[in-house]
């Protein structure tokens, strides 16, 4: 039984988000196309989707919300991810040729024939041991907090109450709906990953989210580094080391993003901090990072794809800047700020007005989410 429901957790956590990232794949260049990007982008997209089908429950059904949640996204994302296998086994005539440019990308996610050196070896193992550590650490010596009181609980609460927001997790009695948290539904998240596998929600926040989380973070970390880095390939593996210990020894105040990426990783504001924040300066990278004729051939193709080679980033982006509610509200005004502030250095560095225009578009899903919050928040709009 309780290997059954470990396997649960690894489809739900990995393999239907993996799945839905290979909806992308036809839109990015062949350099993104590896499982890692996948991954990242299947995520985007999922909490996109429960943003979008959770927060109309939330909003409108008072009984047994839960319930009608896990029947309205359970087959949203199994239809995502049955379409994203479709297209990379029948996008190419022959599928076999697709899989394998796919695992070759996997093997050599830099796309050169550069091999990395033993020092370069060396330490990137030193980096997978640190990861491991982080991973031992949070698996057996779990962090609790006073938010814990209220994000856990709302959890157990949809798990075994079957509401969404509509009990105090203080006292366990009936409330009107908490607007200020009601449309981060990261807790619901968690509770749904204990729905399909059977494992208390509790559990499934501090035991299994870190697992997949931490990994996920330093695997968006790694290819951030690798267009910093595209000039200094054989930096890369330091680049990671420095970003693992700059997490180990970040706990120097309760409010840093480190304390909250290894002690809180379970709760949304972590989420925020560790993967919305970096995913929105990756997508701009890989959007407007420019290279010049002294760079390698192969990385050139990385970034100076066709324009539609570029649309995959753009629909992330907007994905991204609605999905990032799911960890906290705050989260979709940062993301929307921060994308117009780098748009805005872009459009002037490249001179385009156009870059702007795309943008905006990209920030219409979390200024609506922005604007249905303050309506809520200010009782403009009353439930």
């Amino acid at each position: 039984m309780i290997i059954l429901k470990i396997l649960c957790l690894i489809l739900w956590l990995v393999v239907i988000p993996f799945c839905m990232g290979l909806l992308f794949f036809p839109l990015v260049g062949k350099s993104f196309r590896t499982p890692a990007v996948a991954l990242m982008a299947g995520y985007i997209l999922l909490f996109g989707l429960l943003e979008l089908i959770g927060i109309p429950v939330v909003l409108l059904a008072v009984y047994n919300g839960f319930t009608i949640f896990v029947r309205l996204f359970t087959p949203c994302i199994l239809l995502c991810a049955a379409a994203g296998i479709l297209i990379t086994l029948y996008r190419k005539k022959q599928s076999g040729a697709y899989i394998y440019e796919m695992s070759r990308a996997a093997v050599r996610p830099d796309n050169t024939k550069r091999e990395i050196s033993l020092e370069g070896k060396i330490v990137f193992g030193l980096f997978l041991i640190l990861v491991g550590f982080q991973l031992y650490m949070a698996f057996t010596r779990a962090s609790f907090d006073g938010d814990d009181a209220y994000y856990g609980a709302q959890a157990v609460a949809a798990q075994q109450l079957d509401t969404l927001y509509r009990v105090n997790p203080y006292t366990g009695r009936s409330t009107p709906l908490d607007i200020r948290h009601g449309l981060a539904l990261f807790p619901i998240w968690e509770a749904y990953l204990g729905r399909m596998s059977g494992v208390h929600a509790t559990i499934v926040s501090h035991t299994a989210v870190p697992l997949l989380l931490i990994p996920l973070t330093y695997v968006l970390y790694y290819q951030i580094g690798k267009i910093l880095l595209r000039k200094r390939k054989d930096l890369l593996p330091m680049f990671m080391v420095v970003m693992a210990l700059w997490q180990m020894f970040g706990n120097i105040s309760i409010y840093t993003p480190e304390t909250f990426f290894l002690t809180r990783t379970w709760q949304g504001k972590s989420f925020a901090g560790s993967f919305v924040i970096p995913a929105v300066i990756w997508l701009f990278l890989c959007l407007f990072a420019s290279f010049d004729e002294s760079d390698n051939p192969d990385d050139f193709e990385l970034l100076n794809d066709t324009g539609e080679r570029k649309t995959g980033f753009w629909i992330l982006l907007a994905c991204l800047n609605f999905a990032g509610g799911a960890s906290s509200s705050l989260a979709v005004l940062l993301s929307c700020l921060m994308s117009a502030g780098f748009a805005v250095l872009f459009a002037v560095r490249q001179k385009r007005f156009g870059i702007l225009v795309k943008t905006g578009f990209t920030c219409v899903t979390g200024g609506i989410y922005v604007l249905l919050y303050l309506l809520l928040t200010h009782g403009i709009i009353r439930l």
